[in-house]
């Protein structure tokens, strides 16, 4: 993002609009999406014995559903016809989407990320780690990988709206690029 889209995320999240990235206004846009989010949180903690728990175990396909879309997405240059996720975060995660549609249809800014789809459920551990990823129980989706990639830094390198993480907040979903500072294109289905 530019200085300027910067400032004017600042002044929404309530931080001295400065355009500077730093703790302060981390620290305010965690608050903020904290503030959206469902009380009590409809999901697990994210730690391995939690989501075991919750989801059951990971790469069971049993627990997996399929839903279409509700505006054109595509994966590369193929159209997803589907999205196949974990069924405890199907409606969820059909509702985010479909709001966002609703929401912000006509606004490309928010919604080109939104239609770059890259992938919901895949049976694996975290990149560079031992411990399985959300994906692994399909209760993680990412959007637009290109621009938001695993180490870019969000928002001064990554670009994934703010809107979008707020959606996902208002259903109980954590944003990577706003918790972690990186993986934008992340949300799962955790505290």
């Amino acid at each position: 993002m530019n200085n300027y889209q910067i400032r004017e995320m600042q002044k929404k999240i309530g931080v001295e609009a400065d355009g500077f990235w730093g703790p302060k206004s981390i620290a305010a846009c965690k608050a903020h999406l904290r503030k959206l989010m469902p009380t009590p949180n409809p999901w697990p903690e994210p730690d391995q014995e939690s989501l075991r728990a919750f989801y059951g175990k990971p790469g069971d396909e049993t627990n997996l559903v399929t839903f279409h879309p509700p505006f054109g997405m595509n994966y590369g240059p193929a159209p997803v016809r589907v999205i196949r996720c974990h069924k405890k975060v199907a409606e969820s995660l059909e509702r985010v989407l479909t709001k966002l549609g609703l929401n912000y249809g006509t606004q490309a800014k928010i919604m080109e990320p939104v239609k770059d789809y890259s992938g919901c459920y895949n049976y694996r551990v975290k990149r560079g780690g031992s411990s399985w990823s959300l994906h692994a129980w399909g209760a993680a989706i990412d959007l637009d990988a290109d621009d938001n990639t695993f180490r870019d830094a969000w928002p001064v390198k990554a670009d994934m709206p703010l809107e979008v993480m707020e959606e996902f907040a208002l259903e109980g979903w954590k944003s990577a690029g706003a918790f972690w500072g990186y993986d934008a294109m992340h949300f799962e289905a955790t505290q």
